[in-house]
């Protein structure tokens, strides 16, 4: 009886058209994460007298919440114009809700003055997004004037995950982000783009908020992802639920598009194109001119093999610390020792890309094709990079799975086997 109770007041305070501007719907990863307190929430808000006030506040401020419809108005709207429409509503939406029976419901007005906030930030980040995405022509970002962004500051609060303005806001703030960090200029690497957009989330936002963000990221991006970057992005979320999610068919289809195309690029690097046509044990890699060589091309030197992929932000940190090594030694001892960076890139373009950005001509390069099913991974049995290997002056591998570039007896180890 008191469960028949309970069932018939929950629906006697359940929602209307409202709860489309509030709740997630059944597309909005924010479901996967099975919060108790999404039940709590709607359950507080949705009492028969916060129902009327909110009915009252979207059937006069609906429009404003309508994302699409907001969208589609940016599109034809000079900035200033848009940011002082979305000034004026939201002010007006905040006085709205200060009148004395919105006051008598704290939790509701509470609740109401998050989702005004950052739908406002929500509709503003949204402007040069969606208007660089609109002219294909355009090779740069649209910038805000800087006075419009200076009164934000992104907070690392996961309580606000439970708002829906919030969440809608999250991949537009953090496309602008990502954009105003590489000076607006536009990508024409969709791959590129999401692992720098991930890169930038793990470095400024945690939590579950980096978790979801992740995971907005993987499935707006699927079509253009190829399996190396998206299991390293997957390995960033700490989410059990929101892993699984990505890590079964998701991941499959991924892999299964880039099947074809990984076999055909291995096939093709494996072909015997060396000058002095004799087999080698040691695997085939491409070089930046397309030429094909193996590790016969390095014998009578010490070589440091760096297994590496542009995706890889752990990679990328140790960099610095191979610079730092080969800039201390003398030229003669440049002479013995090789540093080659073999990359599992599953694009050669990408890596190639990468090389460029990263300013790592000055080394050896290599592609090994096929990502993770590439020659040098089955080979050397690469579960995880960076890697590192040690190859000595007889072209034997001498240490599998050598030191890091910053651990400061890998130098040691290389000029005693160059001696």
């Amino acid at each position: 009886m008191k469960k028949l109770i309970f069932l018939l007041l929950v629906s006697f305070g359940t929602l209307g058209q409202e709860s489309k501007f509030l709740f997630a719907d059944s597309t909005d990863l924010y479901q996967k994460f099975n919060f108790p307190e999404a039940e709590n929430i709607r359950e507080a808000l949705s009492n028969s007298q916060n129902k009327e006030l909110l009915k009252s506040f979207f059937d006069k401020f609906s429009e404003s919440f309508n994302s699409e419809k907001q969208y589609q108005t940016l599109l034809n709207t000079n900035v200033d114009e848009w940011e002082m429409n979305l000034f004026d509503t939201r002010n007006q939406q905040l006085l709205f809700i200060r009148s004395p029976e919105f006051l008598k419901k704290p939790y509701l007005v509470k609740h109401l003055e998050t989702e005004i906030k950052y739908n406002y930030w929500h509709l503003l980040f949204a402007y040069p997004v969606l208007r660089s995405n609109l002219d294909t022509k355009m090779k740069r970002v649209v910038s805000l004037p800087s006075v419009m962004t200076k009164g934000f500051k992104f907070v690392k609060n996961d309580s606000l995950l439970h708002f829906k303005s919030f969440r809608a806001m999250l991949p537009f703030y953090l496309t602008y982000k990502n954009s105003e960090e590489k000076d607006f200029v536009k990508y024409s690497d969709m791959v590129k783009s999401t692992i720098d957009k991930s890169e930038f989330a793990i470095k400024t936002m945690n939590g579950i908020t980096l978790d979801y963000i992740l995971g907005v990221l993987l499935s707006a991006n699927q079509k253009y992802l190829t399996p190396g970057p998206t299991r390293y992005i997957i390995s960033q979320i700490e989410n059990t639920n929101l892993q699984k999610e990505f890590k079964g068919p998701f991941l499959d289809k991924i892999i299964e598009s880039e099947k074809v195309a990984n076999l055909k690029a291995k096939e093709e690097a494996i072909k015997p194109k060396s000058s002095k046509g004799k087999a080698s044990d040691s695997p085939h890699l491409t070089d930046l001119t397309d030429k094909i060589f193996d590790f016969s091309k390095y014998k009578g030197k010490v070589v440091y093999v760096d297994f590496w992929a542009s995706w890889c932000g752990p990679c990328r940190k140790e960099f610095p610390f191979s610079r730092k090594m080969h800039e201390s030694l003398s030229e003669k001892e440049k002479e013995k020792i090789v540093f080659l960076y073999i990359s599992i890139d599953d694009l050669a373009e990408t890596w190639k890309n990468a090389v460029k950005t990263l300013e790592l001509g000055d080394f050896e390069h290599g592609f090994s094709p096929g990502g993770w099913g590439s020659e040098v991974v089955q080979k050397f049995n690469i579960t995880g990079i960076p890697r590192y290997m040690i190859l000595n002056k007889a072209g034997e591998i001498v240490e599998n799975d050598a030191k890091r570039p910053s651990n400061p007896e890998t130098i040691s180890d290389l000029l005693e086997l160059a001696k």
